[in-house]
């Protein structure tokens, strides 16, 4: 399936991602609306031509979000699991809240914002017919909601999943520095920038396909001792030790996205602090 014409769009999840996409949409033209979990952030996504909306969803309800999706054409789903925080938490089962919503609303497009935490520890080359076998407790229960997502006969689905996630007030260097030491210096990096995730949603919007999924991972590959020392000068941070310890090398592949639509990487070499 394919749809060039599609006007309103909803963002559940309008946060560090959420928000600059929403932002995005209502430029492109799009009617866009977006949701919060806090009152004091209804203001600014109002502020940005966005139609706010407060609602939070549980593993039990999610009947706030009614008012939300009615008469929506597409929805991006983009709360991130948050399971890290809350180690008892069943994401999966708020995704089974938001779907029985979805259903009800009859909406026929969903975008789900996942991660290359599905592939475990994987290594070698990847792309999405490598079998999904996540580790932590956060990529299983991604998977699972992708497969949720993925077989409902109501709606078609789009899962772009995301390596690791950099831009504004956002890289992983900072926390790898007050560590001291960083293991597995040789492994290649997978990362991706808030401006890439933000333009390969737009790009699955313009050209809706269901029942897919694809990989979202910026094709520059240094090696972690390589990248981290260059990122730890351009923030003026000491150089950590690197150590071989933990070795895993992998080089996630977003080639399918790129082959299909034609998309080209904005931020190529990832050596930003914005």
């Amino acid at each position: 399936m394919e749809e060039k014409n599609i006007k309103s769009i909803g963002v559940l999840g309008c946060g560090w991602l959420g928000l600059p996409l929403a932002k995005q949409l209502v430029t492109a033209g799009y009617s866009v609306r977006g949701t919060t979990t806090t009152k004091e952030k209804l203001t600014e996504i109002k502020s940005a031509g966005v139609s706010p909306f407060l609602s939070e969803c549980t593993a039990s309800d999610c009947s706030s979000l009614a008012p939300f999706l009615l008469g929506l054409e597409l929805l991006i789903i983009a709360i991130p699991p948050g399971i890290r925080k809350h180690p008892t938490k069943r994401f999966d089962l708020v995704i089974e809240e938001i779907i029985k919503e979805v259903n009800a609303h009859k909406i026929r497009k969903v975008i789900f914002i996942s991660s290359t935490s599905v592939y475990g520890q994987a290594v070698g080359k990847i792309d999405e017919s490598h079998k999904a076998n996540p580790d932590s407790e956060s990529g299983k229960q991604l998977l699972a909601c992708e497969q949720k997502l993925l077989i409902n006969p109501f709606f078609e689905s789009c899962i772009l999943r995301f390596g690791g996630l950099i831009g504004p007030n956002r890289h992983p260097v900072f926390s790898l520095v007050r560590k001291g030491e960083i293991s597995n210096a040789e492994g290649r990096i997978n990362l991706i920038h808030r401006t890439d995730c933000i333009g390969l949603i737009t790009t699955c919007i313009l050209n809706f396909k269901g029942k897919v999924v694809y990989n979202g991972v910026t094709p520059y590959h240094p090696s972690r001792k390589k990248y981290y020392t260059e990122m730890a000068k351009l923030a003026e941070l000491p150089i950590p030790v690197f150590l071989s310890t933990n070795k895993k090398d992998r080089v996630i592949s977003s080639a399918k996205i790129q082959t299909a639509f034609g998309f080209r990487f904005m931020v190529e070499n990832l050596l930003t602090l914005n």
